[in-house]
């Protein structure tokens, strides 16, 4: 397994005593990220096996969580937890401060929790709690999920344990230093047919274009770089999205998370969004491509950036935008400005939020080109640039050719889509 954890994640460890959790949290996560009940017994009693102190230990333990959630740190809770009673507050304080929830069950056998135990030079966990425990505990990722837990992993081994490479998401000055020249594409909305012409147009070769996945080859030195929003209202969602993640993987584009993008990783994950018509009929796309379509298409969206700083720092792309004090930043303030804007509190007729005009602030010295409210045609704002000419409503589908600072468009086929928000 090599999973990616979103950096703001609330991660529970959940399995009986022996069952490895502890020395699995200190492998793979640093120190300060880790909660653990022994440590806060320790803190409030000198004696981590101090079972009297468990109440306090516990309070001590949720209210330094409550911190790291607040300010959106991961945050690796290191105890049982195998009732559910225990991992409902847990859950809850993650929901109030809209974090992500990763859930790690050890469910391994426990004979080998109990001759773990039986080897501990500090104490020894008793046979009949170890399988208290063991029958307590979740017997399976539904359960899990059920409650509410956005990604579950389950470890039945050592050398499942020993397998698990977990890994970073990208960061957004990932590819601070690429060399080369860059094609910046506007929001496509399932417009695949569009995506294709532009590509034409820019000089990229479109072989088989008539397949499901035509093989996009970039000229020399170029790399595309999609603003977001891949599906929902256009025609073909599914198929872009396999285009996309297609130029991905052989390095031949870059992206960032757009709000549709958000929303559909969140409802492909745990269903917990509004499914409103624009995202419902992607889902339905998904569904009939199958369940290994949707599993793919979650990892893509759940492997995107949220900006992507380049050309060392002299271009920024972020769907929504981004002011300059925030580039670079991978703070959950940074992801939410950069994938749905700053609301200003204010609604338009339509009851979608109004955002800030954060580009007419803008001094800062690098490119700002970005997408999500759409245009009739691009405008340059100071030196930041929206390239979303609103294909899905009829318009055009742009791109912005880097560092030529050149426009270039193909008209929609048709209007897909009537023109209401971003």
């Amino acid at each position: 397994m090599t999973p990616s954890f979103p950096k703001d994640a609330l991660v529970v460890l959940i399995g009986p005593s022996g069952s490895g959790k502890t020395t699995f949290a200190r492998r793979h996560f640093a120190l300060t990220q880790i909660l653990s009940s022994d440590a806060c017994r320790a803190m409030v009693a000198d004696d981590e096996a101090d079972q009297s102190a468990t109440v306090a230990a516990f309070t001590v333990l949720h209210c330094v969580l409550e911190q790291r959630l607040r300010s959106g740190r991961l945050t690796v809770v290191d105890a049982t937890s195998v009732q559910a009673k225990a991992r409902r507050p847990l859950l809850e304080s993650a929901k109030r401060f809209r974090r992500p929830t990763v859930a790690i069950l050890f469910d391994l056998p426990p004979a080998v929790c109990k001759d773990r135990n039986h080897q501990r030079p500090d104490r020894l966990v008793e046979d009949r709690v170890v399988d208290r425990q063991h029958a307590t505990a979740p017997a399976n990722a539904d359960i899990l999920r059920h409650e509410g837990f956005d990604i579950v992993f389950v470890i039945r081994s050592q050398a499942e344990a020993d397998a698990f490479d977990r890994q970073d998401p990208p960061s957004p000055t990932a590819w601070l230093h690429r060399p080369g020249s860059f094609d910046i594409v506007g929001d496509i909305h399932g417009c695949c047919n569009e995506l294709l012409s532009l590509f034409r147009i820019l000089g990229y070769r479109v072989d088989d274009a008539k397949s499901l996945i035509p093989r996009i080859t970039a000229p020399d030195g170029r790399i595309a770089v999609f603003v977001g929003d891949f599906a929902d209202r256009g025609p073909d969602s599914v198929r872009t999205l396999l285009i996309a993640m297609a130029m991905a993987h052989t390095g031949t584009a870059l992206a960032v998370c757009g709000n549709h993008d958000d929303k559909l990783m969140r409802a492909l994950r745990d269903g917990r969004v509004k499914t409103d018509t624009d995202i419902a009929q992607t889902l339905e796309e998904l569904t009939a491509a199958g369940e290994e379509m949707r599993t793919l298409v979650r990892g893509f969206l759940e492997g995107l950036p949220s900006h992507l700083v380049l050309d060392d720092g002299r271009l920024v792309v972020a769907h929504a935008g981004l002011p300059q004090r925030l580039h670079g930043s991978e703070s959950p303030r940074a992801r939410d400005t950069a994938v749905y804007g700053t609301p200003t509190g204010r609604r338009d007729e339509h009851g979608f939020n109004i955002l800030v005009d954060w580009a007419r602030e803008y001094t800062g010295e690098a490119l700002v080109v970005w997408g999500h409210l759409p245009v009739v045609e691009t405008v340059w704002v100071g030196n930041t640039i929206d390239i979303d000419t609103a294909c899905v409503h009829g318009g055009s589908l742009t791109a912005l050719r880097y560092p030529e600072r050149e426009i270039v468009s193909v008209p929609a086929a048709c209007v897909y889509a009537p023109r209401i928000s971003a």
